[in-house]
């Protein structure tokens, strides 16, 4: 008991008093945290906000935009809760002259990396200040060049020798172009620039573009030049290669078409490109196609009935043009028949296999009541 001093004792009284107080308040402030941030769970769960979209595309939907608000909440919660114990156990570590070292050592060892921090940001912020100024700048030259491509495909705004369907690939390349001197000019300002790790993500970036994206680039510069060209448009009926259908999308890098199977088709451009784009819908309203077919028929058969024959058939064909001549040629002399050629025109591209389907049905019903027989492609005898 002589150990016992209740001098001292009674000297941290006011202290411990202090602590207990600086406790309750720290609870205090717990609750309130959680008050508050309840409080704002629940104004978030009612908000009916506009999803974020670019474009038509929905970048972050009404369910995302409540996630990731109550996400940042409970962030912040539990970053002020720890802050409150934190800083309420410091002051009563230091009320206590046994455990001053410890406060001084734990301030040190978080107010020291913090103040670095800061001295850093601080030192950063012309160059931040740059990039924003930068950012700010172009934007608005793509927001120009933008409205400048609405203006010029819309008629609103020519230019000498420029076709207002250039325009929006026009703006999509001076924007790209836009964008890299942008990147360019900011890289070189961000922190860590100089640093190995920056360099060398860096590279393994130049390199995954060199060695996986030759055909993206390829495809992309393939249609740019398909832009300029402008064979076709959505709506056409267009040929590539064996693929025959109706042009649906034309987007970065390929080219829809629905085939009359209802098949689904992506084309790359550069398929376009290396080979013919035939357009069957060509540039005007009321353009029309010359369709045409071939049949063999033996010398006997005088050509003119063959010519007679043949366009019968066509001018009883549905979806044919009958404003239009139908005429044959005769293509061929060989060795055993004469080949021959009617053409006829017609408005209904897209009905064009329907109507090569009754065509060769009608030939077929024309010369088997004419008692004449179509030789392609062997020569057969009829038996009498």
């Amino acid at each position: 008991m002589k150990d016992l001093d209740f001098h001292s004792i009674g000297g941290y009284t006011a202290d411990i008093i202090i602590s207990i107080f600086i406790f309750l308040l720290a609870i205090l402030e717990i609750w309130l945290i959680n008050k508050f941030s309840n409080y704002l769970k629940k104004k978030v769960r009612g908000i009916n906000s506009n999803p974020l979209k670019i474009q038509s595309f929905v970048l972050i939907g009404l369910g995302k935009q409540r996630l990731i608000f109550l996400g940042m909440i409970n962030f912040l919660r539990v970053i002020g809760i720890f802050m409150s114990v934190y800083f309420s156990l410091l002051l009563i570590l230091s009320l206590f002259p046994n455990t001053h070292d410890i406060v001084t050592k734990t301030l040190d060892f978080t107010l020291t990396p913090l103040q670095k921090y800061f001295y850093a940001f601080l030192d950063y912020l012309p160059k931040l200040f740059t990039i924003v100024i930068t950012i700010f700048v172009f934007r608005y030259l793509r927001k120009i060049v933008r409205m400048s491509a609405i203006e010029i495909e819309e008629g609103n705004l020519t230019l000498a020798a420029f076709k207002p369907q250039w325009a929006r690939t026009t703006a999509k390349v001076i924007n790209f172009f836009l964008l890299a001197f942008l990147l360019i000019f900011i890289i070189p300002l961000l922190p860590g620039y100089e640093s190995l790790a920056f360099k060398g993500v860096a590279t393994f970036l130049a390199a995954l573009i060199t060695i996986g994206g030759s055909s993206v680039i390829a495809n992309f510069m393939a249609g740019i030049v398909i832009s300029y060209i402008h064979p076709c448009k959505i709506g056409d009926w267009i040929q590539i290669e064996s693929t025959i259908g109706e042009v649906i999308e034309m987007s970065q890098f390929a080219i829809k078409i629905r085939t009359a199977h209802g098949l689904i088709v992506s084309v790359p451009y550069t398929k376009g490109l290396s080979s013919h784009i035939k357009n069957y819908s060509g540039e005007e309203e009321d353009h029309s196609i010359r369709l045409h077919t071939t049949i063999s028929i033996g010398y006997e058969v005088p050509w003119d009935k063959v010519n007679e024959l043949l366009m019968s058939a066509a001018s009883i064909t549905e979806y044919i043009d009958l404003a239009r001549p139908i005429f044959v040629r005769q293509v061929k002399l060989d060795d055993f028949y004469v080949v021959y050629e009617v053409n006829a025109h017609t408005n209904h591209i897209k009905e064009m296999y329907h109507i090569y389907s009754e065509l060769h049905k009608n030939i077929l019903e024309a010369f088997k009541n004419a008692g004449i027989e179509i030789l392609s492609p062997h020569y057969r005898k009829i038996k009498e």
